[in-house]
């Protein structure tokens, strides 16, 4: 999502290292949600997004209005460059105990979406930044987007001061009626943080919850 939201999101200081939107990624470190790769088929007809109860088995929760709020921002900055921040908004908050996490699916439903513009913005190079001392890296790739077809993505924010690093994901994905993303948000007590979670491990747990939002309208 968009980069500037995603460098606020990530503090480092002294030993600390604390993500406030989405996951961190660390070498050899092992997140939550894994799941398989899906195949691609061309989707025909109308997606729909909604919010189930439940996905991956995790439940629907009413977040803090601060955590809210943050996602809500975040959503509509990162759906306007793409064209689609005017439409529906859709958004889930689930409680993942395991990891002390939020994982989030937000997006919009709405005609006329291009996803081509998804594409070209998940094949930028890699643009680099330095903010009070801190270096962040911002990197794109396209993804298999799943059984669903459209076009998919993920982008990260790599924050690195001194040796201390951390990387903030979020996948996302577009067809002509729909825009979703998802990501892990650390909850306000920032008791745990969430690892392993870049393009690579995040991607497959995009596009099994993506197969539990979406649905022919």
């Amino acid at each position: 999502m968009n980069s500037g939201i995603r460098r606020s999101a990530i503090s480092i200081a002294g030993t600390a290292a604390v993500l406030a939107m989405a996951g961190c990624q660390s070498t050899g470190q092992t997140g939550p949600g894994a799941a398989g790769p899906s195949t691609t088929a061309p989707a025909t007809g109308s997606w729909v997004l909604s919010v189930p109860d439940s996905v991956m088995g995790l439940s629907r929760i009413q977040p803090p209005a601060a955590t809210l709020k943050t996602i809500m921002a975040t959503l509509q900055q990162a759906a306007g460059p793409l064209g689609v921040a005017n439409n529906t908004p859709v958004v889930g908050v689930y409680d993942d105990p395991q990891y002390d996490v939020y994982v989030v699916v937000a997006g919009y439903n709405g005609t006329g979406f291009d996803p081509a513009k998804l594409t070209a913005a998940e094949s930028a190079p890699p643009s680099f930044e330095n903010v009070n001392g801190t270096r962040f890296t911002d990197n794109h790739v396209t993804i298999d987007p799943g059984d669903h077809g459209g076009t998919a993505g993920c982008s990260s924010t790599l924050g690195q001061s001194g040796g201390m690093a951390a990387e903030s994901t979020a996948c996302m994905w577009m067809t002509t009626t729909t825009f979703g993303g998802v990501s892990y948000v650390p909850k306000p007590d920032l008791r745990q943080m969430v690892y392993g979670t870049g393009p690579d491990k995040l991607g497959p747990v995009m596009r099994t919850i993506r197969a539990q939002v979406e649905h022919r309208g």
